[in-house]
């Protein structure tokens, strides 16, 4: 008895979770920022008092909400596609060509994965941190690298679907 090859899930559902659970600590983050920022600035003019080193503590957290936030955007397809050419190609043209921005996406992306990785690396060995309240950098490289790294299993799990899709026809 032969069975029939049952064509793969778009991305499988723990990275879905996973991505789930990313995308609400990127929420958690933004409305942190927006509290630090609206603070900083009210505590500025009221009694020129600003919070310390609340720029930097806003980069950190612009960090979190941009890495947490792409596997969650691609696993949804959410992100922005300019398709103005391509869509008037046929369907297995448009496949072909999904393969092939894939393929180069995840290759970009595992190189920004790597390359950040040994960034934190880097920013953990000399003790990189803010000014004044010397909050370490390195974390956030590794949240950065953590959010890639997922960003490419999205991006992998797209490929191979993709790759079905022009095997099977």
């Amino acid at each position: 008895m032969v069975s029939e090859a049952k064509e793969p899930r778009s991305v499988p559902t723990a990275v879905v979770s996973l991505s789930r659970v990313m995308n609400v600590v990127s929420i958690v983050a933004l409305g942190l920022m927006m509290l630090l920022t609206v603070s900083d600035v009210f505590l500025r003019f009221a009694f020129r008092h600003p919070i310390l080193d609340s720029p930097q503590l806003t980069e950190y957290l612009m960090v979190c909400v941009a890495a947490f936030g792409l596997a969650w955007c691609a696993a949804n397809k959410r992100h922005v596609k300019v398709d103005l050419v391509v869509s008037h190609f046929s369907p297995r043209v448009q496949v072909i060509y999904d393969i092939i921005t894939y393929f180069l996406g995840l290759g970009v992306c595992l190189i920004i994965t790597w390359r950040v990785f040994l960034e934190s690396l880097v920013l953990h060995r000399y003790h990189t941190s803010t000014t004044v309240l010397e909050v370490p950098a390195y974390p956030f490289c590794l949240v950065l690298t953590f959010g890639f790294g997922i960003l490419c299993l999205v991006m992998l799990t797209h490929l191979i679907q993709y790759l079905y899709k022009v095997v099977k026809g």
